[in-house]
């Protein structure tokens, strides 16, 4: 019971960074149809304390470091990709988020040698709100393609008409996540800066995406 109260603590902390990855802003521009692109800029990794202390731009850092968001909003899925300059094993956490006509949705997704977590939550509907059953929703780690893909039913989305996306990647102890250990950072839609990594402001999300 100790272990797994501990666990938890851990992981809240862990949330609580994922939060530290943008700044409030909604990417402005017309609807496109079925799917878009966008290219992140390269070597704009953030680093710095799980505590939010010491924050530099590490551009050394590939394993870290998003190059493309891709979105296809299919009949019947969402599938969200992030392109990584270099992606390797171990500990991460990815954070996505699905803004709809009628949610707001995270997706979050840890991933260590102890413990896997996958969630979606609907946090237009409060931040006591329970996770969304979603069966069907996927994640992958493709190490050769340096690729992880997102999959969500529509359904679990409400079926939207469009959607507006963002993600972040966080690496790092995750099951440590002590104020002094250093985790590192990146947003898709936006250029890593210190400014991005102190604001506890949601993901910024990208244009609106309708059902192709």
């Amino acid at each position: 019971m100790i272990r797994s109260s501990r666990r938890r603590v851990r992981v809240a902390t862990l949330l609580t960074a994922l939060t530290l990855l943008a700044t409030p802003v909604v990417a402005a521009g017309s609807a496109q149809a079925g799917s878009w692109s966008h290219r992140d800029a390269k070597g704009d990794v953030v680093r710095g304390s799980a505590a939010g202390d010491g924050a530099v731009e590490d551009p050394s850092d590939q394993a870290t470091d998003i190059t493309r968001l891709k979105v296809n909003h299919g009949p019947g899925k969402v599938t969200v990709t992030l392109v990584v300059r270099d992606l390797k094993g171990g500990d991460h956490a990815v954070v996505g988020r699905l803004v709809t006509p009628e949610g707001d949705y995270s997706v979050t997704y840890l991933r260590s040698a102890d413990l896997k977590m996958f969630t979606l939550t609907d946090d237009a509907a409060g931040a006591d709100t329970p996770d969304v059953p979603c069966r069907g929703k996927r994640i992958s780690f493709d190490a050769s393609g340096d690729r992880i893909r997102i999959t969500v039913p529509r359904t679990c989305l409400g079926s939207p008409k469009w959607v507006r996306v963002g993600a972040g990647l966080v690496r790092g102890d995750l099951m440590s996540m002590a104020d002094a250990d250093t985790v590192t950072m990146d947003e898709a839609l936006r250029r890593g800066s210190v400014k991005a990594f102190n604001s506890d402001a949601p993901l910024k999300v990208g244009k609106k995406v309708r059902a192709g």
